[in-house]
């Protein structure tokens, strides 16, 4: 029989919190951010203990009908429960209350103040923390106000006293206050400071990085166009076959440095870098060529109106083939490439990347690869999808999807720079 009337009572309770939650007050935003708050929980029910006090004792010190009764407690003790949810508005709710019922209730049985000891202990307590949580601006108003009902309420002999400690309290807050906000200013002036110091000395980092990386590869490149180029005056019985093998080495050395020289100059805050645009779409067939200068036979299949692209997507499609034929001319020397540009059904671009099996030994380069990371990366910034595969007949496929436009991606993907695999 308990553990029945016990389950009872447990389902009655769950049925009655379910009601309170789907009532429409409880769904309002104010009220929820209220009772999530274990500090509104607190004073709720410090409320509610003067509330238990004011009601039975208010006969004691004020003469009104007993119907009054609880109503006068409540403006007398509940307004605590905002001290710290809203306390401007508990501590407006508890002076309008005190100055009414010391203006309209008489006391009786000789009680010296106009309000009872529960009215002042709710009108100190949102009064301190009305000066801690109010504007500034407003402290003087709450001062002023605060003052005048207690001066009003108080014995004669006492209101001398409550001014002075409310002044007091109201001074020592408000300097507390401008202190902390000082610090509080203090502290993020420091850190804005420190936040401009390092983005200065990461700019000052990238420029330094950047003249070196020109400094090194500018030097190396620029060395490999002037052999190229001299080669045939150096070098006795060059062939008009090996000249031309020179002079395209030469084109290649130099077509390199002015690209690596543009994506260095990303890196550059001190206006040194030219302005050069990005490679794309039509950029494709001389990348094609040189690459078939190599030796490698590469067939392209470009099907995309060039105008219907934007530059972004533009930009990563010709990396993507740029780093599949690189990779093709260095794993898989002697194969077939076949490079596909096509528009899908959806209107995004479609870039397939196909090479057969290698019939010579590979080019083995010391470290890890990351042109494939790399081109995933460059299609994920566009929107796109990149996948790669080994195909059965021991070559390799790269497929990607690219959107035509991309709004924002350019800046990003242009500043990226293609790392062989």
């Amino acid at each position: 029989m308990f553990r029945r009337m016990r389950a009872l009572a447990a389902t009655a309770g769950a049925a009655t919190i379910r009601g309170v939650r789907e009532m429409p007050a409880a769904q309002d935003p104010g009220v929820q951010r209220y009772v999530s708050s274990p500090v509104n929980w607190f004073f709720l029910l410090v409320a509610l203990i003067l509330f238990a006090v004011s009601w039975p004792t208010l006969v004691m010190t004020h003469s009104m009908p007993d119907y009054a009764l609880p109503v006068a407690a409540a403006f007398a003790s509940l307004p605590v429960a905002l001290a710290w949810a809203a306390p401007v508005t508990g501590w407006a709710i508890s002076v309008v209350s005190a100055q009414l019922i010391g203006l309209l209730v008489p006391t009786v049985n000789g009680w010296p103040w106009s309000i009872q000891v529960t009215h002042i202990i709710s009108l100190l307590v949102l009064t301190f923390f009305a000066y801690l949580r109010c504007s500034l601006r407003w402290v003087p108003v709450v001062w002023v106000s605060t003052v005048i009902v207690f001066v009003l309420a108080a014995p004669a002999e006492a209101r001398a006293g409550w001014a002075f400690g409310l002044t007091v309290l109201a001074v020592v807050v408000a300097l507390l206050r401008i202190l902390l906000n000082s610090r509080r200013q203090l502290a993020e002036s420091a850190e804005q400071t420190q936040l401009v110091e390092s983005q200065k000395a990461i700019l000052q980092e990238r420029a330094r990085i950047a003249r070196d990386l020109h400094d090194v590869v500018a030097h190396r490149m620029s060395v490999v166009v002037v052999m190229a180029q001299t080669a045939r005056y150096r070098l006795g019985d060059v062939s008009d076959e090996a000249a031309a093998e020179f002079d395209a080495i030469a084109v290649s050395a130099r077509a390199s440095l002015d690209e690596v020289r543009q994506l260095l100059g990303v890196l550059r805050t001190d206006g040194e870098a030219s302005a050069a645009p990005n490679p794309g779409l039509d950029d494709v067939p001389a990348l094609v060529t040189q690459t078939r200068m190599t030796g490698a036979a590469v067939d392209l299949s470009d099907l995309v109106d060039h105008e219907k692209v934007g530059a972004a997507a533009g930009l990563v499609i010709y990396r993507i083939v740029q780093e599949s034929l690189a990779n093709a001319t260095r794993h898989a020397p002697g194969a077939r490439v076949d490079i596909t540009i096509s528009p899908t059904a959806d209107g995004a671009v479609e870039v397939c990347a196909r090479n057969s099996a290698p019939t010579g030994e590979p080019v083995r380069l010391p470290g890890p690869g990351t042109g494939i990371p790399g081109m995933v990366e460059r299609a994920a910034a566009v929107g796109g999808v990149l996948t790669t595969e080994p195909t059965a007949d021991g070559g390799f496929v790269v497929r990607a999807v690219i959107p035509p436009h991309h709004v924002g991606a350019l800046g990003a993907v242009g500043s990226v720079p293609i790392v062989g695999e």
